[in-house]
């Protein structure tokens, strides 16, 4: 298998986990706690899906740009992948909250 295949790969189930286990947490938390509000405005979440996004497109690019280095050299690039995702999981949980 090519070095490109193994990161995306390897990108692809890393997010599906972090998106997974968000999900668990989330959706735990706000059924054990009853009558809680997110009270941040909404420019709060643009600016963290915003980040989100960048974190995502930029981690991608970077992948593709060195398509022939090892999983083991690009390993930071789908954390950081990961965490986008996590963040856009929670704050589109949060705006279907709103």
């Amino acid at each position: 298998m090519k070095n490109l295949t193994k990161t995306l790969l390897f990108t692809l189930v890393l997010c599906l986990i972090t998106v997974l286990f968000t999900l668990y947490v989330q959706l735990k938390q706000q059924s054990a706690i009853h009558g809680c509000s997110y009270l941040d405005p909404a420019t709060i979440d643009i600016l963290a899906l915003s980040v989100a996004i960048f974190l995502v497109i930029e981690g991608f690019i970077r992948i593709i740009e060195h398509p022939s280095c090892s999983l083991k050299r690009q390993l930071t690039r789908p954390i950081r992948i990961a965490i986008g995702f996590a963040i856009i999981t929670i704050h589109i949980l949060q705006f279907l909250h709103k």
